[in-house]
């Protein structure tokens, strides 16, 4: 039976058809499947993030999110010109799949870092929040996982649905010329924002987080639709 896994764009080909020495692709066979696919993932996904040029696919560090927005009732932000870095020092923690169910997992974390331009009006909790200016946000460890559905379609392995979940250890916040530079304000503001980080990121990763994550689709759909699945797992 053929085998999808899919690597969350951390797989590359240096041309259509063509597997670079890197990759050593698995055996369906392999009872330690799971194992040879993560080990895989871990090697090939430094070289990915650079992107492929050749097959339109883009870098995965740096994302570039362009522009990501909050829209609560309470809080509302824009980040434009938003960019991610960090993905390329992932580590995996664990791939698994089930070639008859057409279903699959990837549990990874990295530590990651947002930058942007913002402009944010509202309150959090009870602490009025406004400014304009760039922003920065650090998150350690962050734990994305992925289920997906997969199929085989003329050769070529397409995701057909799939399912996330994150959780994170910590975030940081550093917010330029909050307040119009009121100075006094700005640091009892960041204070309070770093403090309270969980909450902040209740609002702000749920958009930000769900891009990266489309993003990293968007590159597997490119890469599985230009090279065949029996160029990429043997039988």
């Amino acid at each position: 039976m053929k085998v999808i896994f899919f690597i969350f764009a951390f797989v590359a080909c240096t041309s259509a058809g063509s597997l670079p020495s890197f990759i050593h692709p698995c055996s369906a066979s392999d009872k330690n499947l799971n194992e040879c696919i993560q080990n895989v993932i871990a090697v090939a996904g430094p070289k990915f993030a650079d992107g492929i040029p050749e097959l339109g696919i883009a870098p995965l560090d740096p994302v570039q999110l362009r522009t990501v927005q909050v829209n609560n009732p309470a809080l509302k932000i824009t980040f434009t010109d938003t960019v991610v870095t960090g993905l390329r020092g992932f580590r995996v923690n664990s791939y698994k799949i089930n070639p008859d169910k057409g279903k699959a997992s990837l549990d990874f974390t990295a530590n990651v870092t947002l930058k942007a331009h913002y402009d944010m009006d509202g309150q959090i909790l009870i602490l009025p929040i406004k400014g304009n200016g760039n922003a920065k946000i650090k998150i350690t460890n962050l734990n994305i996982l992925v289920k997906y559905d997969f199929d085989t379609v003329d050769g070529h392995w397409i995701v057909t649905n799939h399912k996330d979940s994150y959780k994170m250890d910590h975030a940081q916040f550093k917010f330029t010329n909050l307040f119009n530079g009121n100075k006094e304000l700005s640091q009892t503001t960041e204070k309070f924002t770093n403090e309270n980080w969980e909450i902040i990121m209740q609002e702000i990763a749920p958009p930000a987080i769900k891009q990266i994550i489309k993003s990293c689709i968007d590159v597997v759909q490119k890469l599985f639709g230009a090279v065949p699945a029996n160029e990429l797992i043997t039988q």
